[in-house]
């Protein structure tokens, strides 16, 4: 096996949290980027920079899933021809497979139109990208979920009409997984045109979760359709070491002096998966016969400014991060300084009730958040992973409740009289991601620990990092003047 070109030591975050298979475009001076939402509504986030170091989210392409979607939301893809926005992604379509989609819009922050799913094969067909060759013939480019029914992986083309939007003529192979260091799987293939090729970035091995082992290849022909794709010799091209882990699914992007850069996601091996995948970018440079490499990372883009790890939320005017299990949508609004959430009754698909949440940005942090005590609702903060499983601190009747939810069984760990006030102050002590200690302060002086430190090592799903939750269980509304994270 060829010796790889390793994620660089001194790589910088782009986008830190979970943000994971992110895709990137410029359009003039701007850039854009999006990222795979899982299970979090709403569902895309739009990112936008003037500058590859310095990102904000502005917009969310999907308020709401899609009608025809229940899950899923995966690897969306950005592309622009010059007249109109797509994205193209991945939803499971109700009742069957995982799916190709395309939404349109005319403008980059929306609003966006949803086409529904274009291609849906019995194995489940993920990870879609547009390309246009010479002529301007639009391509679809996508991979056939084998891997999920222990079957190859092939990455698929076909021809799209003039629209952009539904696929025509015959779908054609690229390439599958054939060498040693894929194992089972190729796929987030993102083509570009360099010179008299194409080439085509794509991801191979295992994607997510401490047993990953993601790494990027490319391959590279004269013609999208036609061309016998070679595989590159010294792939993979970019792969993990001491400080970044499985880097994986990139797209590449040119800035305004022609400087060719891959955007990625990769996992930190110190905050691990309890922070998720998170966004890097590193310049590429060109061999003389024409392949890609990976610049050191002294030369890469980044943001190193610590205050970048740190969230505050004061209600003034709700940041557009927050964040919602897709299937449980939350009623809420921010006004005058407060955050009014709206409780969820328990029951047998969400004992948690209803959650909004903020992505951890670091491993080692504290959250804090201030609660108005409210009749008939159990309210609090809670380091969240996913509707099944959750480790929360609330007040409920009187009591103060040290809570867990796991694989969406609910029980109580500990519970203590609640000081007599109008609000209280919680906070969870985060360590090395899964080591939590909840505390209840009534002035955010005094604190006082509930319970022994907790172990949230189950809370991550395979796909997503931990988040921090402001929940509401029962019936009636319940009042939050205050939300952050900050990095100890």
């Amino acid at each position: 096996m060829p010796v790889a070109v390793f994620a660089q030591r001194s790589q910088k975050l782009v986008i830190p949290g979970d943000f994971p298979d992110p895709s990137v475009i410029r359009v003039g001076d701007t850039y854009y980027s999006t990222c795979s939402a899982s299970e979090w509504g709403p569902i895309f986030a739009l990112a936008k920079s003037t500058d590859l170091v310095n990102w904000s989210i502005v917009k969310y392409a999907m308020p709401t899933r899609p009608k025809w979607s229940t899950s899923n939301y995966w690897a969306p893809e950005l592309y622009h021809d010059g007249k109109k926005f797509f994205i193209y992604y991945t939803g499971r379509i109700e009742g069957g497979p995982l799916c190709v989609s395309v939404a349109t819009a005319d403008k980059a922050e929306g609003p966006w139109t949803d086409h529904g799913p274009v291609v849906c094969q019995t194995a489940g067909s993920i990870d879609a990208s547009c390309i246009e060759d010479d002529k301007g013939q639009k391509y679809l480019i996508w991979k056939e979920d084998g891997n999920s029914v222990n079957k190859p992986t092939p990455i698929w083309g076909q021809q799209l009409s003039k629209s952009g939007i539904t696929p025509i003529g015959e779908k054609f192979e690229l390439f599958r997984n054939d060498t040693p260091w894929e194992r089972n799987l190729v796929e987030g293939a993102y083509i570009i045109k360099k010179g008299e090729y194409f080439y085509c970035f794509y991801a191979g091995a295992g994607c997510c979760g401490a047993g990953c082992d993601y790494a990027i290849g490319v391959a590279r022909s004269k013609s999208i359709k036609d061309g016998k794709w070679e595989k590159y010799g010294k792939n993979p091209i970019l792969a993990g070491n001491d400080v970044w882990k499985c880097p994986g699914h990139g797209t590449v992007v040119s800035d305004t002096k022609g400087n060719d850069f891959l955007m990625y996601h990769a996992y930190s091996t110190e905050s691990g998966v309890y922070v998720g995948r998170q966004a890097l970018m590193s310049q590429i440079t060109w061999t003389a016969d024409g392949w890609p490499v990976i610049k050191d990372g002294a030369d890469a883009l980044g943001n190193a400014d610590p205050s970048a790890l740190n969230f505050t939320d004061d209600f003034t005017k709700l940041a557009a991060s927050w964040r919602w299990p897709v299937e449980h949508q939350p009623t809420f609004k921010a006004a005058n300084g407060l955050l009014a959430l709206t409780a969820m009754p328990e029951s047998n698909n969400n004992k948690t009730g209803a959650v909004l949440a903020q992505a951890a940005l670091t491993h080692n942090y504290v959250a804090t958040a201030t609660v108005k005590v409210t009749p008939g609702v159990s309210s609090g903060l809670s380091a969240f992973g996913d509707i099944n499983n959750a480790i929360g601190l609330s007040v409920s009747n009187g009591e103060l409740l040290l809570w867990k939810v796991r694989r969406n069984q609910r029980s109580v760990i500990d519970r203590v009289k609640a000081p007599a006030a109008k609000a209280l102050q919680f906070k969870i002590t985060v360590q090395q991601g899964k080591n939590l200690q909840y505390a209840y302060s009534v002035d955010g002086k005094s604190w006082k620990n509930i319970g022994e430190t907790q172990d949230g090592a189950y809370l991550p799903p395979w796909d997503r990092g931990v988040r921090i939750a402001l929940v509401a269980q029962g019936k009636g509304t319940c009042y939050f003047d205050r939300f952050s994270l900050a990095k100890m």
